[in-house]
C-alpha cells in the first residue's frame, strides 16, 4: 500500500496538470466580462459630400444669422434702404442731367427759332437753320412742328428739317404725327395737314394706319361737300376746297398704298346734289 508521502506527491501532480487548464479558462472568462461592459463601436459613416458654391454661402448665412441674433431684422432694413437709396440717387442724377441738358437745347435752339422768324430771311437761312434744328435729334421735334404751323419758304423748311427727322430719330415721329390729323385745338390749316401725310409715308409710319384710314373717311366725306368734321380739324377752311381737298384725298391714298393699308381704287368724286 502506497504511503501518504505518495499520495500527497500524486495531487501535487495533479494539480501542477490543471493549472494550464484553469488559467486559460480564468482568462477566457475575464476577456468576456471586460467585452460585455465595453459599448459596441458606431458604425462608420460616409464622410460627408463636399460643400458647393451654394452650399458655402447657405453655410456662411446660417453663420452670420447665429452671429446676428436679434440684430438681423437691423442689418436687413439697413441693407435694403442703403440699395434703394443707391437706386434713387442714380435715378434723380440722370433725370437732373436729362433736365439740365434739356435746357441747354431750348436756349441754343431758341436762337436758331429767332433766325427762322426773320422777315427777311432768304430761303438758304431757312433751309439751313432747319437742319441745323434737325441735328438736336427728338428736342427739335416740338419747334420744327410748330414751324410747320406757317406758311411760304417757313413751313418749307420746317418740312425739310422733319425729313431729316425721320433719318435719324424716325421712332419719335411717328407717335406724334398722327396726332396732328386728330387734333380738336385746330392748330394746322390744309397744308400743314397734308405734309404730315407725306411724312407718314417718309418715316414708314405703319402703326399709324388705322387714324390714317379714319382721317381718310373725313377727307372723302369733305370731297362730297361734306367738310364739317375735317373742317373742325383745321384752322381755317381752305381757299380752294374744289382742288385742295381732292389733292389731300390722292396724298392720302399714296401715304396708305406705301404703309400697306390699301387705298381706294378712285378717288371720291363729288355727289350731284
Amino acid at each position: 500500500m502506497a504511503s501518504l508521502e505518495d499520495r500527497l506527491q500524486h495531487v501535487e501532480a495533479q494539480v501542477d496538470r490543471l493549472a494550464p487548464s484553469l488559467n486559460e479558462r480564468l482568462d477566457r472568462l475575464e476577456t468576456a466580462v471586460r467585452s460585455a461592459a465595453r459599448p459596441p463601436a458606431p458604425p462608420l459613416l460616409p464622410p460627408p459630400p463636399p460643400r458647393t458654391y451654394f452650399g458655402r454661402i447657405a453655410a456662411g448665412f446660417g453663420r452670420f444669422v447665429a452671429w446676428a441674433g436679434g440684430e438681423l431684422p437691423k442689418f436687413l432694413s439697413a441693407a435694403v434702404l442703403l440699395v434703394f437709396g443707391w437706386g434713387i440717387k442714380d435715378s434723380v442724377d440722370l433725370s437732373i442731367k436729362q433736365r439740365q441738358l434739356d435746357l441747354s437745347y431750348a436756349k441754343e435752339m431758341q436762337g436758331l427759332l429767332q433766325k427762322m422768324g426773320e422777315p427777311q430771311a432768304q430761303a438758304a437761312q431757312l433751309f439751313s437753320t432747319a437742319v441745323v434744328l434737325a441735328s438736336y435729334g427728338d428736342a427739335a421735334l416740338p419747334p420744327l412742328m410748330s414751324e410747320l404751323r406757317h406758311t411760304g419758304l417757313r413751313a418749307d423748311a420746317a418740312m425739310s428739317g422733319l425729313e431729316w427727322l425721320t433719318l435719324t430719330h424716325p421712332d419719335a415721329l411717328c407717335p406724334v404725327l398722327p396726332r396732328v390729323l386728330q387734333n380738336p385745338a385746330r392748330q394746322f390749316d390744309l397744308q400743314a395737314h397734308e405734309r404730315v401725310v407725306r411724312l407718314l409715308a417718309v418715316s414708314r409710319c405703319g402703326s399709324a394706319v388705322p387714324q390714317l384710314r379714319h382721317y381718310r373717311q373725313l377727307v372723302d366725306d369733305a370731297v362730297r361737300e361734306r367738310p364739317a368734321a375735317l373742317g373742325a380739324l383745321l384752322r381755317e377752311a381752305p381757299l380752294a376746297p374744289a382742288e385742295d381737298y381732292p389733292r389731300l384725298l390722292e396724298t392720302v391714298d399714296e401715304t396708305l398704298r406705301v404703309l400697306g393699308g390699301g387705298a381706294a381704287a378712285t378717288t371720291s368724286r363729288k355727289e350731284p346734289r
